[in-house]
C-alpha cells in the first residue's frame, strides 16, 4: 500500500482516455442510461481488474521488479516511457488533425455506441474493448510491483477503481441526480471535443518522462 501515492496518480491518467469518455456520453444520451452505463461498467471492470492481477503476477514471476533486479527493472521503466511519448505524440497528431480527417474514427465510435445503446451485451463489450490496459496503468502496477508487501493486490484494486473514475462518477450522477445530467452531459461533451486530446498528450507526455527518468535511475 505504500506504494499508492506513487501509482495513484498514474492510475488517474489512465482513466483519462478520450475515445472511453466519448462512448460513455454516448450511452448516457441513450434510451435506459442507467442499464447501459452499469454494462459498460462492468466490461470495464473486468477487464481492467484483470489485466492488473495479470500484470502484477508477470512482473513478480518475471523478476523484473527493483527487489530483484534494478537493471531489469530500470528498462522495464523505459520501454513504458518510450511507449507513453508515442501515445502522446499520437494524441497530439488527433488534437491538430483537421476535422475531415478525425470524422471517420470518431464515425466508427458513434456507430458501435449507437449499436450498444440497444444492448447491454454490446455496451459490456464496448466496456471491456474501451478498457484494455494502457501504459499508464501497466506503469502503475510496475510501481506497486516495485514496492511489493502484503497490500499489493488491493493496491492494483484500488488504482483499477482510480481508472474507472469517468465512469463511476457519472453513474452515480445518473442514479443520485438524473434530471442534471443531461446540461452536465452536453457541457462536457463540448469540452472534450475542444481539450480532450490535448490534456490526454500532457498527462501521457508527463507520465512518459517520469517513467524514463525513473528507468536511468535504476539502471545506475
Amino acid at each position: 500500500m505504500g506504494a499508492l501515492p506513487q501509482a495513484l496518480p498514474l492510475a488517474l491518467g489512465a482513466s483519462f482516455y478520450p475515445p472511453a469518455i466519448l462512448v460513455l456520453l454516448l450511452l448516457m444520451a441513450g434510451p435506459r442510461p442507467v442499464r447501459l452505463v452499469v454494462a459498460y461498467l462492468g466490461g470495464a471492470a473486468l477487464i481492467t481488474v484483470l489485466a492488473g492481477m495479470v500484470a502484477l503476477a508477470t512482473f513478480d514471476d518475471a523478476g523484473v521488479t527493483t527487489r530483484e533486479s534494478r537493471t531489469a527493472s530500470g528498462w522495464v521503466y523505459i520501454v513504458i516511457g518510450a511507449a507513453l511519448l508515442g501515445v502522446a505524440a499520437w494524441a497530439w497528431r488527433r488534437r491538430t488533425r483537421a476535422p475531415a480527417e478525425a470524422t471517420p474514427s470518431v464515425g466508427r465510435i458513434a456507430s458501435w455506441s449507437r449499436r450498444a445503446t440497444t444492448s447491454r451485451r454490446w455496451a459490456f463489450v464496448l466496456g471491456c474493448v474501451m478498457y484494455l490496459p494502457s501504459a499508464f496503468y501497466l506503469l502503475a502496477v510496475k510501481t506497486i510491483a516495485d514496492h511489493g508487501g502484503s497490500g499489493t493486490v488491493l493496491a492494483v484494486l484500488i488504482c483499477a477503481a482510480t481508472v474507472l473514475l469517468f465512469v463511476e462518477v457519472p453513474l452515480v450522477m445518473l442514479l443520485v441526480r438524473p434530471a442534471e445530467v443531461a446540461g452536465a452531459l452536453q457541457r462536457f461533451q463540448r469540452w472534450l471535443s475542444r481539450n480532450g486530446w490535448t490534456v490526454a498528450a500532457g498527462v501521457a507526455l508527463a507520465a512518459g518522462a517520469y517513467a524514463i527518468a525513473k528507468g536511468f535511475a535504476a539502471l545506475r
